[in-house]
């Protein structure tokens, strides 16, 4: 059997050490798939440095990984803003993140939803005008520069549940697109991961892993909130799950929360291997 692949969000670490250094750091440890995120002192999407870019890449070569994803922080743009120059600023964001993935060698572009009206619920038909366009611009720049974009749900954003991406990305004629699934995500919005893995199951790209209390919208370190890992682990094995898991866990010892973390889920049961 095709054991899923797992790797490490650099995440965690954004506030400790620019991205070569983290990469280097996962990959001491045996990672050998990575997600970047891509958010200032960590990594400047908006700063073209080819220094920068050789050592990330050394570092990549030198052990053999896999860049999966390039991330922007959802807290730096918003594609469903009804302000037209904030909606051009995070669009012009994501080009840069683009150009900076191409340069890095990475698989996707990460995408996330806009941000919803918490308050205002009927306004987000009007956010979604915003964000339809968006998307679209964001989806052409994406096509020339051979880096398609991973859609992944985010509890801020117009996309919130599997269902709200499965009937976008039908409508919108992305039904080949393929989606990140952030369990934690889920749960903070009240969906139970396993309907929402079975619910995107042929358009998953990368499973992103971390716990959190139920209600609530965290990144804790695995064994530490009220996710149900081991059901989670069952689904995945039952299905025969292939694809990429991403361990996204913010933390004080993001390496080691990590580590312990991969110990853990192993333990409910869901084996996998730390090749790209």
């Amino acid at each position: 059997m095709i054991l899923p692949a797992l790797g490490a969000h650099t995440f965690g670490f954004v506030w400790d050490c620019a991205a070569d250094e983290a990469i280097e750091r996962l990959a001491a440890a045996g990672y050998r798939a990575v997600q970047l995120m891509a958010t200032p002192p960590h990594f400047d999407p908006w700063r073209a440095d080819a220094a920068r870019t050789r050592r990330i890449r050394a570092v990549l070569d030198r052990y053999g990984l896999s860049l999966l994803a390039l991330d922007l922080a959802s807290s730096d743009v918003n594609l469903a803003s009804p302000a037209p120059h904030v909606v051009d600023f995070a669009v012009e964001a994501y080009s840069a993140a683009i150009d900076r993935a191409a340069e890095l060698g990475a698989r996707w572009i990460c995408v996330g939803s806009g941000r919803r009206h918490a308050l205002l619920a009927r306004a987000n038909d009007r956010l979604m005008v915003s964000f339809h366009d968006a998307f679209a611009r964001i989806h052409d720049k994406a096509q020339r520069a051979g880096i398609p974009i991973v859609l992944e749900n985010h509890p801020q954003g117009l996309l919130a549940s599997a269902a709200d991406i499965v009937r976008f990305l039908d409508a919108e004629g992305y039904a080949d697109m393929p989606v990140i699934y952030d369990v934690a995500n889920a749960v903070a919005i009240g969906e139970d991961p396993v309907a929402g893995l079975e619910a995107l199951w042929r358009r998953l790209g990368i499973i992103h892993l971390s716990d959190s209390p139920k209600g609530h919208w965290r990144h804790d370190p695995i064994g530490t909130g009220e996710i149900d890992f081991a059901a989670i682990a069952t689904l995945l094995r039952q299905r025969r799950y292939a694809g990429k898991i991403v361990l996204e866990i913010l933390s004080d010892r993001p390496l080691e929360d990590l580590d312990a973390g991969a110990t853990l889920l192993q333990g409910q049961g869901l084996a996998f291997t730390r090749g790209a």
